[in-house]
């Protein structure tokens, strides 16, 4: 993710379903003992779709055991948190048990692709024990904050691109996901049209064998096909083939640019009434985030809401607001992060849209007060 769903929970309470999706968004843990993959290869690994249980390696089977599931076999709506744990703390099932009660499905961040194709990463197999036990949906993130410099060759060669898909398909199989997810950032807007066949490949292949395909797709208000960030998605295009959209609400204003909101409602819903308008709502996912950054004369840092309230309190000795500014060392810092109001302005919209439901990046950096919305 550039910083970096509503649930099939309690049936009515659609607010309150979106509520909990703050919760994921996620810090989880690795076990540290748990077994390693650090590749996957179609020439090196035999598939093991055979060896899964039908619910593992058939999502839309698998959805007909769940309550709510329309057509496409995915839940009308979903709770979705990026997993992430950039320490490797070793207590990622443990952070998960905690999470458990609103929770649809995980997104976990833990595989690379290379632009020959091929995928390294870690798995925590207790993790995914975890998640199957509680009925959760699945979906492997795989990505390279490269950019250009490897999905240029890689969308470009036909040989790479059918390498890439069969070793998703493989580490989906091998781990029994549900399906992909493609987090793939900074695609020149010139490989438009080779990323969008890319995805319809992909697409096809993973649903002859019963899985999804997801997108984690950066935030548009309108069609910019020559943008330098966001002009190799059209997101029509790629909603014609991928089963959900996850559009990245947040980075309004990011790290490298001036001090703003993270994702300010009037931002957010911009990008949603675009979104509509090319995409049918039951395929959209909102991203929203529960980070935040402290812009500084040297750069921006990014902060967890935890983090920004140590800084508030002890340079304002207040709290309760998400944007504050202070001096360190004779340097003026503004600070902005999301807080449980402005989480809930967002979430407000994400019902009126009738969105499929929203994801969190993520996990352990969010409001706790949220959690008072859910008692």
């Amino acid at each position: 993710m550039r910083s970096g769903g509503l649930r099939k929970g309690r049936p009515g309470a659609v607010i309150a379903m979106i509520i909990g999706a703050i919760a994921l968004l996620g810090l989880l843990m690795y076990a540290q003992n748990a077994p390693v993959v650090a590749s996957w290869d179609r020439a090196l690994l035999h598939p093991a779709e055979d060896a899964l249980p039908l619910s593992a390696k058939k999502p839309g089977t698998a959805g007909a055991a769940r309550t709510g599931v329309p057509a496409d076999g995915l839940p009308a709506g979903m709770v979705l948190g990026y997993f992430y744990d950039p320490g490797n703390q070793g207590n990622a099932a443990q952070m998960l048990q905690h999470y458990l009660p609103f929770l649809t499905g995980i997104i976990p961040f833990w595989y690379t692709v290379s632009a020959n194709g091929s995928i390294a990463g870690q798995t925590n197999p207790a993790v995914l024990q975890l998640a199957r036990q509680h009925n959760l949906w699945t979906f492997a993130l795989v990505e390279n904050m490269a950019g250009q410099s490897v999905f240029g060759p890689l969308l470009n060669s036909p040989q790479a691109s059918s390498r890439a898909i069969e070793n998703m398909l493989t580490l989906v199989e091998d781990n029994g996901y549900d399906g992909v997810n493609l987090d793939w950032e900074g695609i020149a807007p010139s490989e438009q049209t080779a990323f969008t066949a890319f995805v319809q490949h992909l697409s096809q292949v993973f649903h002859e064998h019963g899985y999804y395909v997801t997108l984690s797709l950066p935030a548009e208000t309108s069609y910019q096909p020559n943008n330098s960030w966001t002009g190799a998605y059209n997101y029509s295009a790629l909603a014609k083939s991928a089963d959900l959209l996850m559009i990245m609400a947040y980075d309004e204003h990011y790290a490298g640019g001036s001090p703003g909101p993270i994702a300010s409602p009037a931002w957010v819903k911009s990008v949603l009434n675009y979104t509509i308008s090319a995409v049918p709502p039951q395929k959209i996912i909102l991203g929203i985030p529960g980070y935040g950054y402290d812009w500084g004369g040297s750069g921006a840092v990014a902060l967890s809401y935890g983090q920004a309230q140590v800084l508030e309190e002890q340079y304002t000795h207040q709290s309760g607001q998400n944007h504050f500014v202070y001096v360190q060392d004779g340097e003026a810092h503004s600070v902005w992060f999301e807080d449980t109001q402005s989480l809930l302005s967002k979430i407000n919209l994400v019902s009126g849209y009738e969105l499929r439901g929203i994801a969190l990046w993520r996990l352990g950096i969010e409001d706790p007060k949220i959690w008072d919305f859910l008692q």
